[in-house]
């Protein structure tokens, strides 16, 4: 879905400002760049409301990839990530550099999920996310609770927390506190293999 009615003006300002910032941007200084510079075009919103919030994200990164797929055959490419975004010269090597995340461009380019998310939604989302990047940071330790390396499988967690927890329930005689740290780990890693998908 494509034929969306954005402030005329809107794409080409976002374009100036990346071509400005040859570094490239976080989304947040993208956002306080917009307001300083253009702010009838993308006026800024309710911090407070995480509706609000989700929207103006929403528009800005459904910009963002129109821009991305519209300048594909170009000798620049933008590279999208959540703390850059930046025009990259494709003709000095650097497009190799960017991997474009297909669903989440497919996410963002439909405008109709703009709607279909209400404030519940968004919540879930935020939620998810803070979980996820949580379950990231706290997975070298998980695995290392379970005895496991960082290429380990969800496949070898499972089997190895049935190994431990068979060896350390309090009901077959094992430690309380240890099979706790192993169950704590064990859902750590669960939670960052569901929050994968």
């Amino acid at each position: 879905m494509r034929d969306v009615n954005l402030p005329p003006g809107l794409m080409e300002a976002v374009d100036t400002l990346l071509t400005e910032a040859p570094a490239g941007l976080s989304e947040y200084e993208l956002i306080q760049a917009l307001d300083r510079h253009y702010p009838a075009l993308f006026p800024k919103p309710n911090l407070g409301d995480p509706l609000l919030l989700f929207q103006h994200h929403f528009v800005l990164m459904h910009l963002l990839y129109r821009l991305q797929q519209d300048n594909h055959q170009l000798s620049r490419r933008l590279s999208i990530s959540p703390l850059r975004i930046q025009w990259l010269d494709v003709t000095g090597g650097h497009g190799k550099a960017i991997n474009p995340n297909p669903s989440l461009a497919a996410y963002y380019l439909d405008f109709s999920n703009l709607t279909k998310e209400d404030g519940h939604s968004v919540e879930q989302l935020l939620q998810g996310f803070w979980r996820r990047l949580l379950g990231e940071e706290q997975a070298p330790d998980a695995l290392a609770t379970l005895g496991l390396g960082p290429s380990a499988s969800f496949s070898d967690v499972k089997t190895r927390y049935r190994q431990l927890a068979n060896a350390h329930h309090p009901d077959k005689g094992g430690d309380a506190v240890e099979f706790g740290r192993i169950q704590q780990a064990y859902d750590t890693l669960k939670d960052q293999q569901k929050y994968r998908k």
